[in-house]
């Protein structure tokens, strides 16, 4: 069944190039369902008959008219006509899809775990740099040079903890 593996090969990349089937593709996929509907007509298929059906009273006066007699091929069967190979086709596309979309539905969740994972290293690091911003709040003189530039600073910003915290993260910029 190697030919299915083509069959689906032809479609991922028809579902991938938005539904559009490429002319080569199409014969390549036609020439293989001609070779499936090969294989059950054969597995379907009648031994021949070796022997000659009674003969016509025409028949028996040209003794060279007597051939092999060959069976009517059988009626076509479910597995070969061509709206099961059209079924087959559309299974096979409906399973591609179907896994299409599972892998783009486990990637969509893989990317909002790693933004949640994200915005809670950030939230953590957040919680530090307060916790690190009241330390050095409360050790900061006012009066001395430092105090002083850092209130002129603070005056920019809607807290003296917000000015706090842009000022250390700025200082850990400079020395990681």
């Amino acid at each position: 069944m190697a030919g299915l593996s083509r069959v689906g090969d032809a479609l991922r990349f028809t579902h991938q190039n938005g539904g559009v089937l490429e002319a080569k593709y199409m014969e390549s996929i036609d020439r293989l369902l001609a070779e499936l509907k090969a294989e059950y007509q054969e597995k379907d298929k009648p031994a021949e008959i070796k022997t000659p059906p009674p003969l016509k009273a025409a028949q028996k006066a040209e003794p060279q008219a007597l051939q092999t007699y060959q069976a009517p091929p059988p009626p076509k069967t479910k597995n070969s006509s061509p709206l099961y190979e059209g079924s087959l086709i559309a299974e096979l596309k409906t399973e591609y899809e179907e896994r299409d979309r599972a892998e783009e539905l486990k990637r969509q969740q893989q990317v909002r775990e790693e933004q949640r994972r994200q915005q809670q290293l950030l939230a953590q690091q957040r919680q530090k740099l307060t916790l690190a911003a009241q330390a050095w709040l409360k050790e900061l003189e006012p009066l001395s040079e430092e105090g002083l530039w850092f209130e002129a600073l603070a005056e920019k910003y809607p807290s003296r903890l917000e000015a706090a915290i842009d000022y250390l993260q700025a200082l850990q910029g400079k020395n990681p």
